[in-house]
């Protein structure tokens, strides 16, 4: 009989029209043995009114107010006072299956992992559609092993969407300030963990929204490369071995940012541009490649093509 608390985090920026649906998606859950926290951080419209309504009905709910300081800021706020033996965030725009704590948890039991990892739809307007994943089955994992798979993208970055034990957690709280926070914290919390378990059953719904962090582009974006920088560093130190593949991802998406950078940013292209050159150029990444993606590094590095040819020639990435 599985009878651990788990703590759900939800941080909460105006989120209005989203936050009932995300609240009731956990207060419905099969498994009721919840401590869930609303960490609302400084939202300007009725989020504050809508924790409260929920707190009065529900006295698992526990609403945080804080100045607004961000995801970070705000998931830190509830992984500090969160009291279970495993904690799982939740984006407060996204939405959970009904029976996604007991899945993961009866997958814990089955495992005894220190991470269960469930895969999420992509919702949208009009349709859904699951999450392609190269793993197929649930499996069960070394620390490494799920870093490297992390590292080559086969394992999912997003801080939602996984069972964590709480003591690990509060031992990693993510880099306040960051945009695409994860990229400094997943691989931390897979090294502290013995074991990790991947489900490929969908248990979020990762709504897509056009106003959306992950959805907009700017020049804030490219702070993912910071994380990539730290993953860098991390695999030197840790695992030498994995720096080589990682590096040949980094070739790649140093390329798909570029394109982002050509297609989707209205104002600063130069200065993308400009910080994609540097990572790119301080890593050697070319070398790390071949065929047309070393061709289209050494384009970008060189900085001597014209944007619209650069276009012409990057439209043969998108399916990379």
């Amino acid at each position: 009989m599985i009878n651990a608390l788990v703590s759900v985090i939800i941080p909460i920026y105006n989120v209005e029209k989203y936050l009932p649906k995300c609240v009731e998606s956990v207060l419905n859950q099969t498994y009721k043995n919840l401590q869930i926290i609303l960490v609302n951080d400084g939202s300007s419209d009725s989020c504050g009114a809508i924790c409260e309504e929920y707190a009065q009905k529900d006295n698992r709910i526990q609403v945080v107010y804080k100045k607004n300081g961000g995801l970070s800021d705000a998931r830190n706020a509830g992984t500090a006072i969160c009291s279970g033996e495993w904690l799982f965030y939740l984006d407060s725009d996204d939405y959970l299956e009904k029976d996604a704590i007991e899945w993961l948890l009866l997958k814990q039991q089955n495992s005894n992992a220190d991470v269960v990892i469930g895969n999420y739809f992509y919702t949208y307007s009009d349709r859904e559609d699951v999450a392609q994943s190269d793993n197929k089955a649930h499996k069960l994992y070394s620390c490494k092993e799920a870093i490297s798979l992390l590292m080559q993208g086969q394992i999912q970055t997003f801080a939602w969407g996984k069972l964590i034990r709480s003591d690990i957690a509060k031992n990693h709280l993510f880099p306040v300030g960051k945009l695409f926070e994860d990229h400094f914290w997943t691989h931390l919390i897979f090294q502290d963990s013995k074991t990790v378990i991947y489900t490929s059953k969908p248990i979020v719904h990762y709504r897509q929204r056009d106003n959306s962090i992950s959805y907009t582009f700017s020049i804030k974006r490219l702070e993912m490369i910071a994380g990539w920088q730290e993953r860098i560093v991390f695999l030197q130190s840790q695992y030498p071995d994995l720096v080589e593949p990682y590096l040949r991802r980094c070739a790649e998406d140093s390329l798909r940012l570029a394109w982002l950078v050509l297609t989707r940013m209205k104002n600063g292209k130069k200065e993308g541009f400009a910080v994609i050159r540097k990572f790119v150029d301080e890593h050697s990444l070319k070398e790390h490649c071949e065929g047309i993606t070393q061709r289209l590094l050494h384009a970008l590095i060189r900085g001597d093509i014209q944007f619209t040819i650069l276009a012409f020639v990057m439209r043969i990435i998108r399916s990379l």
